[in-house]
C-alpha cells in the first residue's frame, strides 16, 4: 500500500492521520488480489483496501464487502484515480472511497471531497482508437523520441489522426511535446499501470465458426490467436488443441460474416474486437513463450490482458497476474518491437 500518498491526501484536507500497512489472515485469493493498510483518523479506525491490479468495480466492491464482514471493521476502497462515474456509483451504494487525486467519500466521518484538478476528459475511458494507439506506443516505441511514421504503419492511421490522439494522451499526462516531437512523459510501465482503469476489454462479441469456414477464410482475414490458447503459450495454463481461440476486428469479420455457416455450436471460438489486433512479435528470450503451432500470430499482450483480467477462474487469475508482471517488466526494459 502506498502509505505516503494516502497521508498526502489527508494532509491536503488538513487532517492528522496514522496509516500503516497491515497483513490479514484471509483466504489466499484476497491476499493475492489486494493490499491492506490501517487508517486511524478522528478516533476512528478503518481498513484500507487497494487492488494490486485493476479489475471491475462491481467485483472489487463485492469482495471488499466480504472482507469487511470477515474482519468486522469499516473499510475504505483506495484507487489511484477514480472517474466521476465510479465516484457516483460508490456514493449511491454508500461505499467509502479515496483516490490519490484528492477525492474522498467517508460518510462515517461526514467526508465528501472532490478535487477540482481532474479535467473532465480524464474521467472517461479512452476511445477504441486512443486505446489502440496507446498500446502501440507502449509496445513499439522506445523511451526516447516517438517515431510517428512507425506508429502510423503499426496502427494503419494517418499522421494527422495520430496527432489528434497524441494530444489526448498528452492531456492525460502521459506524453509531452518537445522540439516538435512527442516523447513519453513518464516511464512506460507507469503509464501502463495508470492507464488500466481507462482501458476497456476490446471484445465486442464472441461467436463460433466451423473448421471448414476457418480453413476457407484463413487466408482472406487475419485470425490471431487469443483467449486461453494465447495465455497457455505465455504460461503454464493447459489448453485443449482441439479447437482454436482467435480474434478478428469487427471490420474484418463483416467481410466474411454473410458467407459463414449458421447455427454452429462446435468449432473455433472467434472474438470480434472493436479494433484491429495490434501486430506484435513475442521474443522467446523476453516472454519465455511456449511452443506455438505453425508459428501462428498472437494478439498483443496488453490487449490479451484486458480480455481476461476480470475472469474469476483462479487458474486464469494466477496466469493473468504473471502476464501483468511480464508486461511491466517488458515495458520497464525499454523494449520496442
Amino acid at each position: 500500500m502506498e502509505v505516503t500518498k494516502i497521508k498526502k491526501v489527508f494532509q491536503a484536507f488538513h487532517f492528522e492521520v496514522k496509516v500503516q500497512s497491515t497483513t490479514l489472515s484471509l483466504p489466499i485469493i484476497f491476499q493475492k488480489r489486494y493490499e491492506y493498510a490501517t487508517l486511524n483518523i478522528m478516533e476512528k479506525s478503518f481498513l484500507l483496501i487497494k487492488e494490486k491490479r485493476s479489475g471491475s468495480l462491481e467485483n472489487f466492491v463485492k469482495q471488499a464487502q466480504a472482507i469487511e464482514k470477515q474482519v468486522n471493521k469499516d473499510i475504505i476502497l483506495v484507487f489511484s484515480q477514480l472517474s466521476d462515474t465510479n465516484k457516483k456509483k460508490l456514493m449511491q451504494i454508500g461505499v467509502p472511497y479515496l483516490d490519490f487525486q484528492e477525492n474522498a467519500y467517508i460518510p462515517q466521518l461526514g467526508f465528501l471531497f472532490s478535487s477540482s484538478k481532474n479535467l473532465p476528459s480524464l474521467n472517461q475511458l479512452l476511445t477504441s482508437t486512443e486505446q489502440r494507439v496507446l498500446i502501440a506506443l507502449l509496445l513499439h516505441s522506445s523511451s526516447t523520441v516517438i517515431d510517428m511514421e512507425k506508429i502510423s504503419q503499426v496502427t494503419n492511421l494517418a499522421i494527422p489522426s495520430l496527432y489528434r490522439t497524441f494530444k489526448v494522451l498528452k492531456n492525460r499526462g502521459w506524453l509531452t511535446n518537445k522540439h516538435q516531437s512527442y516523447q513519453f512523459l513518464k516511464p512506460k510501465e507507469n503509464i501502463f499501470q495508470e492507464a488500466i482503469p481507462f482501458l476497456k476489454n476490446p471484445v465486442k462479441e464472441v461467436t463460433i465458426i466451423s473448421d471448414d469456414d476457418y480453413q476457407k477464410f484463413r487466408r482472406e482475414v487475419t485470425f490471431k490467436t487469443s483467449y486461453l490458447k494465447a495465455l497457455s503459450y505465455l504460461g503454464m495454463l493447459s489448453h485443449t488443441k482441439q479447437r482454436g481461440n482467435y480474434a478478428l476486428s469487427k471490420k474484418e469479420y463483416k467481410t466474411i460474416e454473410k458467407e459463414l455457416e449458421k447455427n454452429v455450436f462446435e468449432g473455433h471460438r472467434i472474438e470480434i474486437w472493436v479494433y484491429e489486433p495490434i501486430p506484435f512479435e513475442y521474443e522467446q528470450t523476453v516472454w519465455s513463450i511456449w511452443h506455438q503451432e505453425n508459428n501462428e500470430m498472437m494478439v498483443d499482450p496488453i490487449s490479451l490482458y484486458l480480455t481476461l483480467k476480470d475472469d474469476d477462474d483462479p487458474r486464469i487469475e494466477e496466469e493473468i497476474e504473471i502476464l501483468n508482471q511480464k508486461i511491466i517488466d517488458y515495458l520497464g526494459g525499454n523494449n520496442a518491437s
